[in-house]
């Protein structure tokens, strides 16, 4: 998706910074809905073994750690990098206003996340012109199985 007007590449390292914003937020999204279903699980399962428990504590501690390293890059990226890149192409410096202009546009195309967005498209791509990465369909008679490849994409 093009959020610019860019036919001669100004704007191309402000969509950059834009998308790493956006991966960001879906990071913290993940991150805060696996933070929900660990709690959700322990509140629902008053008797797990303590494998499982120390398994839910090793995933929350893990997604804690996540979500507070997308938060503190949000704020680097919005504040350090989006301002100054703000400030070379004189759009002033009120990167909310930007930001906010971008979650209008993603409203409007119907769009949660933009890196999400792009990244779907990108393996939609991928995997047309190599569905061999996907996996192999084997048809017989009496059959049909389908083998996932070992390729990671």
């Amino acid at each position: 998706m093009n959020l610019f007007n860019d036919k001669d590449g100004k704007f191309k390292r402000l969509t950059k910074i834009i998308l790493d914003i956006e991966k960001q937020k879906h990071i913290l999204s993940w991150a805060h809905t696996t933070i929900q279903s660990c709690l959700w699980n322990l509140e629902k399962s008053p008797n797990l073994e303590k494998f499982d428990l120390e398994m839910i504590a090793k995933d929350l501690r893990e997604n804690l750690n996540k979500k507070e390293d997308a938060q503190a890059k949000i704020q680097d990226l919005q504040f350090g990098t989006l301002k100054a890149e703000m400030t070379i192409l004189k759009l002033g410096s009120q990167t909310h206003a930007l930001l906010r202009q971008v979650e209008d546009i993603k409203k409007k195309a119907g769009i949660d996340n933009l890196w999400k967005h792009e990244e779907d498209k990108r393996l939609n791509e991928h995997f047309k012109k190599h569905p061999e990465d996907v996996g192999t369909l084997h048809i017989t008679e009496n059959s049909m199985t389908f083998d996932f490849s070992k390729n990671k994409k």
